[in-house]
Formats: structure tokens, C-alpha cells, sequence
């Protein structure tokens, strides 16, 4: 879908150069080693890289579109599969250089099935990649990277503190699995002079008794994404409870914004195809740098809701702007 050898003529004056044939057979020569180099890269059965999806659903085919559009111009290197194809025990034994599993099955499956090739795991969270155990998986002790799909925490408090910039107070709820971000989400507002409140959420409580009193004491409510309890009827009632209150939500997709977030922020398949298309093309050309890397989304995506900046009396800064100035933030920090 994506998918894009160059051929020079030397001329003088409608007459050919008179070049030595040695001369011209260096010349010549490297030239002839890229183009067979290109080639052998863009044949199916020895692409470089597999492409390994999950599933059909959109958000994986996009950021899968987005990585070879930005490998340009080793995207013909490029090899795709999908969870569930009859064909993929053969695919998985060719000998590519790295395996690129998108999602967490994908992620599984080439741990299981990709022998000793070198993986890297995109689009999957912190928790459902350690939930996967890698060290027991691991048994060939292969080259293992991962891009998370969540936001740094200073990110998210970031563009809360530029969104409300008078506020002393953020509110926000711990589930069983982002409650391990509980330090690190306290020692971030700390550092800006900001109370964290906070509350814990279980499968077992009455969600409104905890949530109203929360929000009622914050001046930004953050919602943490926590696959555990933070399904849709709870984050409608934070968003309820926080339009009451008149207190600006920070979410972490553009469903939470349309849904009544002030603001979200979050990494688009695009944003994470990007940094996955940046780190497939160092890897394929400088294999002596080809050790295992943890990295959290370089590229992010942020989006607003005008109208409940307008009910809530908020001045809201342009999406660009604000990634901006968050962008300045980070780059400052040594």
C-alpha cells in the first residue's frame, strides 16, 4: 500500500565521457552493490523485518502503514502478518533480521514461535508487556526491545499544570495496575508545588462513593489508564462528576476528549509508527548498535475540547502550541 532504482546517463555535449574503464568500473561498482543490496532487501522470502500484527483492527494496520512509511527507502525490507493467517508458521521460520510484533498477542506469538530473531514490541502497554514474563519466555536469550504505548507521567502532568496553570491541587484514581505509578505520579506534582489527591478503586467498591468526594477536592482530575477498572462506566462517571464540580479532565485518548475531557493526551499508531520506523531503520543499518532497547513514546498526540474549555471559562491554547511547549519541556531536561 505504501510501497515506492535510479538509473544516471553521463553526457558532454551529446558525447559520452572519455573514463577509464577502471575508473569506470569503481564507479560503477557501488552503485551496481546497492541496487543488487535494494533487491535482495524487497524479495518476500528474505525481508529483512516481519511485520507481525495482532489483529485486523485499524489502530494496528495504521501504525504497521505508518512504521514503512517512515523507513523510506528500506521500506520494500518490509515483510507483513497477521495473527490468525494460515501461512504464519512458515513465515515466522524465515530468517528475517528483527520481528516488529504489534500488540500484546503478537508480542506473545514471536516470543513462542520467532526462535533466537531479535524482537521489538510496539503498541502494548507497560503492564501487559510484563505481564507476559518475559524472562521465562526468553529461553534463547534473543535481543528483546519494547516502545510502550503509555504516556510518560511528566507528560501527562505537563500539559494538566499548562492547562491550568493556577491549580494547587490534581485529583486522581489508582487501579490495581496503575497504582504502581502512585510515587512516581507524587514526586512529579510535588516538584511543582502541587497536592496530589488521590483515591484507590477495586472491582468490588461502589465507584460513586469514591469518586464524588475526589473530585470535589481536585482542581484537575487526571484519569490513568488502568485496563483493570477504568472501563467506560467509570470514566462516565468521572466525566459526570467532574462537569458538576466544573473540574477540567485530563484523559488519555481522543474517545475521553469527545466524551467530555478538557484535554487528552496520548501516541496515535501514527506517532508510534514513526519512532518504530526510526528504530527499524538504525537497526538495519548499524548492526553494531543492536542492543536491547525500553523506550516510552518519543511522538505524542494531543487533543482538545473547545466546548468544555468554554463551559469550564478555560483560555485553551492551540493543540500545536501546547505540544510545543511540552516538547521545549522535555527537550530542556538534561
Amino acid at each position: 500500500m505504501i510501497d515506492r532504482v535510479f538509473q544516471n546517463t553521463h553526457k558532454a555535449q551529446g558525447r559520452p565521457l572519455n573514463i577509464p574503464v577502471r575508473k569506470r568500473l569503481f564507479r560503477i561498482t557501488p552503485v551496481i552493490g546497492a541496487i543488487c543490496f535494494s533487491l535482495l532487501l524487497a524479495s518476500p522470502a528474505r525481508a529483512a523485518v516481519l511485520l507481525l500484527l495482532s489483529s485486523d483492527a485499524p489502530y494496528y494496520r495504521e501504525t504497521a502503514e505508518a512504521l514503512r512509511a517512515h523507513l523510506s527507502p528500506a521500506k520494500d525490507s518490509v515483510e507483513l502478518a497477521t495473527l490468525g493467517q494460515q501461512n504464519l508458521p512458515a513465515v515466522l521460520g524465515q530468517p528475517h533480521q528483527l520481528i516488529v510484533a504489534i500488540g500484546s498477542k503478537a508480542t506473545r506469538m514471536a516470543l513462542d514461535q520467532g526462535g533466537s530473531i531479535p524482537l521489538l514490541s510496539i503498541f502494548i502497554p507497560k503492564n501487559a508487556y510484563d505481564a507476559l514474563q518475559i524472562p521465562a519466555l526468553n529461553t534463547n536469550q534473543r535481543s528483546l526491545s519494547v516502545i510502550y504505548l503509555d504516556q510518560p507521567l511528566n507528560r501527562v502532568v505537563s500539559l494538566a499544570a499548562l492547562l491550568e496553570p493556577r491549580a494547587t491541587r490534581f485529583g486522581t484514581v489508582f487501579g490495581p495496575i496503575s497504582r504502581e505509578s502512585e510515587a512516581d505520579l507524587k514526586a512529579l506534582t510535588n516538584a511543582r508545588g502541587i497536592t496530589l489527591e488521590q483515591a484507590y478503586l477495586n472491582h468490588e467498591d461502589n465507584p460513586l462513593a469514591i469518586l464524588r468526594p475526589l473530585v470535589k477536592q481536585a482542581d484537575v482530575f487526571i484519569a490513568l489508564p488502568d485496563q483493570a477498572i477504568l472501563n467506560r462506566a467509570i470514566a462516565k462517571w468521572i466525566l459526570h462528576l467532574s462537569f458538576q464540580q466544573k473540574v477540567p479532565v485530563i484523559g488519555f485518548s481522543k474517545a475521553y476528549t469527545n466524551a467530555g475531557a478538557l484535554a487528552s493526551i496520548y501516541s496515535a499508531p501514527e506517532d508510534i509508527g514513526k519512532q518504530a520506523g526510526e528504530f527499524v531503520r538504525n537497526w538495519l543499518s548499524n548492526p553494531d548498535q543492536r542492543g536491547a532497547q525500553e523506550q516510552y513514546p518519543k511522538y505524542f498526540t494531543i487533543s482538545t475540547n473547545p466546548a468544555v474549555a468554554r463551559s469550564l471559562n478555560i483560555n485553551l491554547p492551540a493543540e500545536n502550541q501546547l505540544y510545543r511547549a511540552i516538547e521545549q519541556q522535555e527537550q530542556a531536561v538534561p
